[in-house]
């Protein structure tokens, strides 16, 4: 039997568990259902998806005391499925890690450094590409795969140290020093993933539009 996490009933951790709740319930409205309504296909790449990011969370650094570093694939979650189905796919995640043991500072604040963060610096980039660059496939996976995912882990992991910095945590320098690798390593995952997708299975890329950055060239 799984022993599961005890829940710290603060006040913090209330409001911010009340914060990821408040941010799932804004994802569920509009939440684009008729992309898996009587589409078996959509419906098994979102859930295999979501397995494969949970099982990312196996390779972390829980072996580190006060040191949880991983790689979070939420920019292909969000490139694929569009950012509302990418934060439920991610709080599925986290709450994975929870129950594995391997949560950052308990559910709420692993998904929100690990989804709502890391799915917003993803959709910043994109609307920057599709305002100032030309609609080319390779710039796709370059700057939104690539670059998106850089830095959308650079912003989880920069959250967690700034966290580490207000609690005066040893934990800080590890968070910093590991961050220009673990951005390498988080965009070579989603540019690598993506330009796979895009050249095999273009229809599984929510965000990858044929008119756009094929057919008008």
């Amino acid at each position: 039997m799984i022993a599961l996490p005890e829940i710290d009933p603060t006040p913090t951790s209330v409001a911010v568990f009340a914060l990821a709740v408040a941010v799932l319930v804004w994802a569920s409205r509009g939440l684009p259902w008729y992309k898996l309504r009587d589409d078996p296909e959509a419906q098994r790449v979102l859930m295999l998806t979501t397995a494969a990011l949970v099982v990312m969370r196996w390779f972390n650094t829980d072996a580190l005391a006060g040191v949880h570093l991983h790689f979070i694939g939420a920019t292909v979650a969000t490139l694929m499925f569009g950012p509302r189905f990418a934060l439920w796919s991610m709080a599925v995640v986290s709450l994975a890690a929870w129950v594995m043991g391997s949560v950052w500072q308990g559910w709420a604040p692993d998904f929100l450094v690990c989804g709502p963060l890391a799915v917003l610096v993803t959709e910043a980039v994109g609307r920057y590409i599709e305002r100032r660059l030309p609609p080319n496939p390779l710039i796709y996976v370059w700057v939104r795969g690539f670059l998106g995912g850089a830095l959308a882990i650079a912003a989880s992991n920069l959250a967690k140290a700034a966290l580490a910095w207000w609690l005066d945590d040893a934990a800080l320098e590890a968070y910093l020093v590991t961050t220009p690798p673990m951005m390498f390593g988080e965009g070579f995952f989603c540019g690598g993933a993506m330009a796979l997708i895009v050249v095999y299975r273009p229809q599984w890329c929510a965000s990858f539009d044929d008119a756009r950055y094929l057919r008008s060239r």
